[in-house]
């Protein structure tokens, strides 16, 4: 008994050591240039720290007593068969991604999902970190920020490296495309078909979707994976990330954003393989085109392999492609909450028809408040399918279109990304000063809280207006949908919207000031399009100077983090104010 914990210390160092030394060449392969003699001598270390690794966990999973027999076996059977499966993945994945790979980058490939095995249980390990002391006391708010930060600093350090670009890029492009990718933004400085390799497009493709689900979703999801659980204070800041109440469902919620994320963006990737298969945009890549547009879409990134986006030839006229971005962007935009209350919300829409047909049956009208949607789930559908119409219906108004079906279409199609996305099929300098005022404020609105779209959220955009009728109705409290919203609640959208009309207004001001002879339209839309994540631009990102980069990087980041949320972190906790001062009134006409 007294050598077990000596052992298993050993047996934790061999593991972190691993776990290390396979983290070192995983960046060296993927961010350098490596031989055919490297790619060999890359090949033994790798099976000789699987070795290492099967050794260190078969004696930790022995030795662990809170896992079953069953647990145990399982652990080891998976490691032996994703080191087995080295030698069979070569093929598939030069089948798979086509002319994407060269045979040499395949193997590689093949030796990265091995060392990610490797690296993986020394990453689950240091979770635990999470119910150290010093963490237990950080902020929900003060740690999403900081993780968004994290990610953004490890995304640029990876696209600095020589394979992922074709002719190398500046350290404030680096950050800017991180930024942009983290921040599910979609604004780009630089080419992304043509200035990224393969590998430097696989890694915005991570950024995109580690910034869509969130660092923290991704962590606390891998925590109840290996079957740590999450803690109480762990539930509270999950409950904050994806504006939910309901602490005791935090850990199946977050189960569930995640595979039904992959399963979506999975779904999107077939359904766009399919559409674009009669005509690929590309030659041999049409896979990764189809995945990429997938992911991108779903999070609300707007970042496309083609230099002209949607607008490219293969896809500017392929009606199929373009409903099932739209498709894909809603249900990004909407939230995780709503997406896993559509099936009630389909249920109640059911019932509600039956109880008109049948008044009188107690059963049906049981079942109708057991299916009864929240009210966060129908203020949200409303809002959206609101201004989805309105800024179809403001396009035709601003620019004087006569009625076709082209043209309804294109309406449709630019309220919907104008919003959340970013992608687009025309090119929006053509259009008048009136729709970029439109366009402004559709993307200043944004998304839904808990999804992965920015700027102020359709909820905040909806009590405002609420609270602006209830100024001039002259009632006592706000009521939406036969429920009062709490004080607190309307403070906040109310500060949020302060907050981010001032935000704005100063970016626009400084990008002015950092590029003295842009168009005051182009500066415009180019800072509503940065603070709502949504990556828009009338062709004025490429010519930003370098001070006008770090605002806009400062804005995507805002708007993404939440304003309000960031005051917060940066601002610290007040202490509690005890006392309160006598009333004073002000003139305001």
């Amino acid at each position: 008994m007294a050598g077990r914990p000596v052992l298993v210390t050993g047996l934790l160092v061999i593991q972190a050591i691993t776990g290390l030394a396979a983290f070192v060449l995983l960046v060296w392969e993927l961010g350098w240039p490596i031989s055919l003699s490297d790619t060999v001598w890359f090949e033994w270390t790798t099976w000789g720290l699987v070795v290492s690794a099967l050794i260190a966990e078969a004696g930790l999973a022995t030795h662990e007593q809170r896992l079953s027999k069953v647990k145990k076996a399982v652990i080891l059977t998976a490691l032996l068969l994703l080191a087995a499966g080295r030698f069979g993945l070569e093929r598939p994945l030069r089948d798979w991604l086509g002319g994407l790979l060269e045979p040499r980058t395949a193997a590689l490939l093949a030796l990265v999902v091995v060392q990610l095995t490797l690296i993986l249980p020394v990453g689950l390990r240091m979770l635990r970190l999470t119910r150290a002391r010093f963490l237990q006391h950080v902020r929900p708010g003060t740690l999403f920020v900081a993780t968004f930060a994290l990610a953004i600093v490890a995304g640029a350090l990876m696209l600095k490296t020589p394979n992922a670009t074709r002719e190398g890029i500046s350290w404030i492009d680096a950050f800017f495309t991180s930024t942009s990718a983290v921040c599910v933004t979609g604004l780009a400085v630089v080419d992304t078909e043509h200035a990224f390799t393969p590998q430097g497009q696989m890694i915005l493709l991570l950024l995109i979707q580690v910034g869509g689900l969130g660092i923290m979703t991704l962590t606390y999801f891998m925590s109840l994976v290996v079957g740590q659980g999450i803690s109480l204070r762990d539930r509270a800041r999950l409950s904050e990330l994806f504006s939910d109440d309901n602490l005791g469902a935090m850990g199946t919620l977050v189960g569930k954003v995640v595979l039904i994320t992959l399963l979506i963006e999975a779904g999107g990737a077939v359904l766009l393989h399919m559409a674009w298969s009669a005509d690929p945009p590309r030659e041999g890549t049409l896979l990764w085109d189809a995945v990429f547009h997938s992911v991108s879409a779903y999070c609300n990134a707007g970042f496309s392999t083609f230099s002209a986006g949607l607008a490219d030839e293969a896809s500017v006229t392929n009606r199929p492609v373009q409903v099932i971005i739209m498709l894909l962007i809603i249900a990004g935009g909407i939230g995780f909450a709503v997406i896993l209350d559509l099936p009630k919300l389909l249920w109640h829409g059911v019932l509600t028809l039956l109880k008109k047909l049948m008044p009188r049956s107690r059963r049906i009208a049981r079942w109708a408040l057991r299916y009864r949607v929240r009210f966060h789930v129908r203020v949200v559908l409303v809002m959206t399918f609101s201004l989805i119409l309105v800024g179809a219906i403001a396009f035709f108004v601003t620019e004087g279109w006569a009625w076709s079906a082209d043209r309804v279409w294109e309406a449709v199609f630019n309220s919907v990304t104008a919003r959340t996305a970013g992608f687009n099929i025309t090119d929006f300098s053509g259009y008048g000063f009136a729709t970029i005022v439109v366009m402004c404020a559709l993307m200043f609105i944004g998304g839904s809280p808990g999804g992965t779209a920015g700027g102020v959220k359709t909820t905040t955009f909806a009590i405002a207006l609420g609270e602006l009728w209830r100024l001039v109705r002259g009632h006592e409290s706000l009521h939406m949908h036969r429920r009062r919203i709490a004080r607190d609640v309307v403070e906040r959208s109310t500060a949020t919207i302060v907050l981010s009309v001032l935000w704005v207004t100063v970016s626009i001001l400084l990008v002015s000031w950092g590029n003295p002879g842009a168009h005051p339209s182009d500066v415009v839309f180019e800072c509503f399009s940065a603070f709502g994540t949504v990556g828009l631009s009338r062709g004025f990102t490429m010519e930003l100077s370098h001070f006008s980069k770090v605002v806009i990087i400062a804005s995507m980041f805002a708007g993404r983090v939440g304003l309000l949320t960031l005051v917060f972190t940066l601002a610290g906790q007040a202490p509690t104010r005890r006392y309160e001062l006598p009333d004073a009134r002000l003139p305001l006409n």
